[in-house]
């Protein structure tokens, strides 16, 4: 057992880490003694070591304590996953400092391969870490591994960099929401039921004039929370497609009919026209 003035030194936090750790519930002493000592265990050192190597990958404390706390957390997979990302990371920034040395030797060295795909590969990689278990483990057993699931996803670069211009004006700007904390499963769940919901309201005006200001505000309601689910800066293209599809695919009319009732998802459709003119 140690104190945490022992912990604070053999592991290099320092107190006040330490403390706050055990405020938000990160890490907790394995005990407190009569006296107020804080005790902890080598299940404590375990624990404390799990999360400085989250900390290496940029995370989040309330993430790394989702994580650790999760039911079927494997501390043995984990560091798999993290020494794996961190390889990738060092061989990349080795590739960088031998080109440095070249360079300072008086080599004319042009190689801008080094450079290629790092940001966006990062921001990948950062999305990645910051899934909850499950989905990181849906994406493992896909892909037999991490570094498997973002090689499959560069191949589709040129898309991806369509998509983002599209979607979010630039390249930056998509790299940059890549590396925002992503939803819970939890809370794009409650969204997407929140969209249902709007939908089902919008339904409910079925047989009026879609300028009724109550139809239009759920439509601005619509936008914003699908900004949410989806994730993007722009929700106007994607609106867009919602739209035609709405209006024109016979397959989804069908299929959104069947669950809000017949012409439903036309009159939707209609709505969402007269909230932007610019869908045509």
């Amino acid at each position: 057992m140690m104190t945490i003035h022992e912990l604070a030194n053999f592991s290099g936090n320092s107190i006040r880490t330490l403390h706050y750790y055990d405020k938000i519930g990160l890490l907790k002493p394995h005990c407190i003694e009569l006296n107020g000592y804080r005790k902890y265990n080598e299940d404590s050192l375990r624990r404390l070591q799990q999360i400085m190597f989250f900390k290496e990958m940029d995370l989040p404390l309330e993430k790394i304590k989702s994580i650790l706390n999760q039911p079927g957390f494997d501390q043995k997979e984990a560091i798999r996953d993290q020494k794996e990302l961190l390889t990738a990371k060092r061989n990349r920034l080795t590739k960088l400092i031998e080109q440095m040395e070249q360079i300072l030797k008086g080599n004319n060295t042009m190689d801008f391969s080094v450079f290629e795909h790092n940001e966006l590969e990062e921001a990948f990689r950062s999305r990645i870490m910051q899934l909850d278990p499950k989905l990181q483990n849906e994406l493992i057993d896909k892909y037999g591994n991490v570094e498997a699931c973002i090689e499959s996803m560069m191949k589709n670069e040129a898309t991806i960099k369509e998509s983002a211009l599209k979607y979010y004006g630039s390249l930056e700007k998509y790299i940059e929401s890549l590396k925002q904390a992503p939803l819970t499963q939890e809370g794009m769940g409650k969204l997407q039921l929140k969209l249902d919901g709007i939908v089902k309201q919008i339904v409910s005006y079925k047989g009026e004039e879609v300028s009724n200001p109550e139809i239009q505000k759920l439509v601005v309601e619509w936008k914003i929370t699908a900004q949410k689910v989806f994730q993007i800066e722009d929700i106007t293209e994607l609106f867009r497609q919602i739209y035609h599809a709405y209006m024109e695919s016979k397959e989804v009319i069908k299929a959104m009919d069947e669950i809000y009732g017949e012409g439903s998802i036309v009159f939707v459709g209609k709505a969402m026209e007269y909230n932007d003119i610019y869908l045509l």
